[in-house]
């Protein structure tokens, strides 16, 4: 198997914007490299629980692109996030010129080689780097990553579009439930209210609730867009509970509960700098799912880049019906 590249004049930045939030997450990141796209995975097991995946067309990292292998030209290999990072962050540190990667093997030992990611890049100064890797992995092992990697927002009915401030209001929010409950209610409704719960393990303890109210709703279809029967006018509500009451009596609400320090782990997406987020709730309830997207901001189009994160469900059971402090 063979692969050689040269970056494009952002591809390296790129590659700097995601590893660190696999290094944040996980002490091990898989590379699936195929002939039109670049794939960084954490499965559940690295990171204690999630699954993500940065998707990249190979166009928006590389100018020059060569790859071969048995595999229908796909090669995937693991290595360390941090070693990985401190490489990337050398190489924006240079002022690099021109960037060129490919995969090698060298000796380490008296008839022992191993794999290794070569960065050779000229600058300031010239600079040789090389990323310890450990695979390549099997067919049977890429197969598994392509599951992994095709699983997301298959199976969602509905997506709640967060602007970048209510992506960074959800983060904070949920940073703070880490210090007052383990467990997260979670609500999406389709229109368009986040509801996320927390209560404390105290005994006594009162509930905490936030609500992000009028937020995108995506598919934006008309029934979407109306959604009442006729019978009650959502604005004339004014209790956060109230609506959720109202929205899940008509169909219209997805409710589950995830543990607060996974919602707190998958919101490190934001670290990325997105334009945005699609939250939603798997139709079955067993995941939610997050989609980080870069409008505007990669070279090849809004499709060429994305973030997604899976976070597993703990129970199938409604939000609690309790008031919220607002």
């Amino acid at each position: 198997m063979k692969f050689r590249a040269t970056f494009s004049s952002v591809g390296v930045q790129w590659l700097e914007r995601f590893v660190p939030v696999f290094e944040k997450l996980g002490n091990e990141l898989t590379m699936l490299l195929t002939r039109n796209t670049i794939h960084l995975v954490q499965d559940a097991v690295s990171t204690g629980g999630l699954e993500l995946h940065a998707d990249l067309l190979k166009n928006e990292v590389f100018e020059e692109y060569k790859i071969s292998s048995n595999n229908e030209d796909k090669i995937a290999f693991s290595l360390e996030p941090a070693v990985l990072h401190r490489v990337l962050k050398g190489l924006i540190g240079s002022e690099a010129t021109s960037v060129d990667v490919k995969l090698i093997k060298r000796v380490i030992s008296p008839g022992n080689a191993a794999p290794f990611l070569n960065f050779t890049s000229k600058g300031l100064v010239d600079i040789t780097q090389d990323v310890p890797l450990a695979g390549p992995l099997t067919k049977r092992e890429v197969c598994v990553l392509e599951t992994l990697i095709t699983a997301n927002v298959v199976d969602v009915p509905f997506w709640l579009n967060l602007d970048r401030a209510a992506t960074d209001t959800t983060h904070v929010t949920v940073e703070k439930f880490k210090a007052i409950g383990g467990v997260v209610e979670l609500a999406t409704t389709k229109q368009g209210a986040l509801h996320l719960v927390v209560q404390s393990s105290e005994q006594g303890a009162a509930v905490i609730g936030v609500e992000l109210q009028n937020l995108p709703v995506l598919p934006d279809t008309e029934n979407a867009r109306n959604l009442d029967d006729g019978t009650t006018n959502t604005d004339d509500i004014t209790s956060s509970t109230s609506r959720l009451a109202h929205a899940k009596a008509s169909g219209n609400a997805l409710c589950v509960k995830v543990d607060t320090k996974h919602l707190w782990k998958s919101l490190s997406g934001t670290a990325s700098n997105p334009s945005d987020c699609l939250f939603g709730v798997a139709r079955n309830k067993n995941f939610v799912e997050l989609v980080y997207r870069f409008d505007r901001q990669a070279v090849n189009g809004n499709d060429a880049v994305g973030l997604m994160v899976r976070v597993p469900v703990l129970e199938d059971d409604d939000v609690a019906g309790s008031d919220f402090d607002e």
